[in-house]
């Protein structure tokens, strides 16, 4: 594989941004597109890996992911950087945490002093055809700012949930991007869909209410017979997923139709998982239990990647966009400790692995100043940046504590880490803990970089910001 290394790219003369005083140059002259693969990356909103018939779940949720990881490489254990919506898209998109691009919760707009570096910029600035096709208000690209780099950026929302929050279901984001695939999809293209339905509230599809049991299966649903209401609602949040897997379908039909699915990186994951009554907790974003942090991922490329291989290594959400551009052919490490490309780990069958933490946190949704009027814009400012919960994996050691490190919990994760055992503080010695809270520390205050986020809300966005409480009324 042609690769462009780090030294040719500082070389390179066409500057394409600035972040953290340091500047990334790409040239398009240098940039052989013959052996550039085409990139389409298939993120499905709050879905838990464990919720797949590909990592051992009974009902057959996803023979489409299923297929997909057949023909590529299964992350076992994959983690997003934050269980919402918003800042998890972002982190994928520029391989940086929430506390280094600034966005921490749903509703911020990452920083513009300095802007990262985002995926669809560096393809763009290739000469990739480029195209996002959302279906939730969270990645508008006024709140995020996740526009920039797209030629398309398209997020034309059908209905409502919660009063106001905008949103499309499945098949409507997929046959808008169908459309524009079936015109620009033998051109180099990098497409990405994004997949809203298993998000609460969970609507039960018919047609998929009564999904077939697979064999050999090792993660079964709540029986109706030990709670029917949990049990109701998980049928119909296994039924969203496999909507929305039946028409990813598809979109995997047409790359085959236009003869270009052999020439085309593939990559499904989900920004989170979604707590489904555990523990008695229902939804995401204020824990990061193995629910809402363990996450799907799988990445399929016939030319280069190996096909039906599983991989145990625990890896990043942030690990995305380093490992797409390791397959278009750049080599470039951003500043500052963020995602690595998994090349080498795909390429190994997990045997290559630095073995590192995987690290994760989320915020609490603060209160938010009252908005003001600026430039006939709406600005929101967070008046509370530290972390409500911060936490690692590390082979299958598992530990949590809060933003200011009163406590620090320590768990050993089972069955194929869908699961979380709390070890008592006799299993754990003295200097693991001092070590554990060294790491997490230290990756912290690598990373905290007191960025400073500006978003531009319409007051439609306003609405919907305070509808799911972050905002004041």
């Amino acid at each position: 594989m042609r690769r462009i290394s780090g030294a040719l790219l500082a070389a390179l003369l066409l500057p394409l941004i600035s972040f953290a005083g340091q500047r990334v140059k790409v040239s398009k002259a240098q940039f052989d597109f013959k052996d550039a693969p085409n990139v389409l990356l298939v993120t499905f909103d709050t879905t838990r890996a464990d919720h797949l018939s590909c990592y051992g779940y009974a009902r057959r949720t996803s023979p489409t992911i299923d297929s997909l990881a057949a023909h590529g490489v299964l992350f076992e254990n994959a983690y997003t950087a934050i269980p919402l919506t918003g800042p998890s898209h972002i982190s994928m998109m520029s391989s940086l945490y929430p506390q280094q691009h600034g966005a921490t919760i749903n509703g911020m707009h990452m920083s513009t002093r300095p802007r990262p570096v985002l995926l669809a910029q560096i393809l763009h600035h290739l000469g990739y055809r480029t195209a996002a096709f959302i279906s939730a208000w969270p990645l508008k690209k006024g709140i995020t700012g996740l526009g920039r780099g797209f030629n398309i950026y398209s997020q034309n929302f059908s209905y409502h949930y919660k009063v106001v929050n905008a949103a499309r279901r499945g098949n409507e984001v997929g046959d808008a991007s169908r459309l524009w695939l079936e015109k620009h999809g033998r051109s180099k293209f990098f497409l990405w869909v994004h997949y809203f339905d298993p998000h609460h509230p969970y609507d039960l599809h018919s047609e998929f209410a009564n999904l077939p049991q697979q064999k050999n299966a090792r993660i079964f649903p709540v029986a109706a017979s030990v709670d029917a209401d949990r049990a109701e609602k998980i049928r119909a949040y296994d039924s969203e997923i496999a909507f929305d897997d039946n028409d990813l379908g598809k979109t995997l039909k047409l790359l085959d139709n236009l003869g270009v699915r052999d020439n085309t990186l593939i990559i499904f994951t989900a920004d989170h998982g979604e707590s489904l009554g555990d523990n008695g907790i229902w939804g995401h974003g204020d824990h990061i239990d193995q629910p809402t942090v363990h996450v799907p991922m799988i990445y399929s490329y016939p030319r280069e990647i190996p096909q039906g291989k599983r991989v145990k290594t625990n890896v990043s959400t942030v690990d995305i966009m380093p490992t797409i551009l390791s397959y278009v052919g750049l080599q470039f490490k951003f500043p500052g400790e963020s995602g690595y490309s998994l090349d080498p780990v795909i390429a190994s069958g997990g045997k290559n692995s630095t073995g590192r933490p995987t690290f994760f946190l989320t915020y609490a949704e603060p209160p938010l100043l009252p908005p003001q009027l600026l430039s006939m814009f709406w600005t929101w400012a967070e008046t509370k940046r530290t972390p409500s919960l911060q936490g690692f994996v590390e082979g299958d050691i598992k530990v949590i504590t809060s933003g200011d490190n009163d406590a620090l919990n320590v768990f050993r994760l089972e069955d194929a880490f869908t699961q979380e055992k709390q070890l008592q503080s006799s299993d754990v010695s003295i200097a693991n803990l001092s070590g554990y809270r060294e790491d997490l520390d230290t990756w912290y205050k690598q990373t905290n970089r007191g960025l400073n986020p500006q978003g531009r809300l319409s007051k439609q966005d306003l609405e919907m910001l305070k509808s799911l409480g972050y905002a004041s009324p």
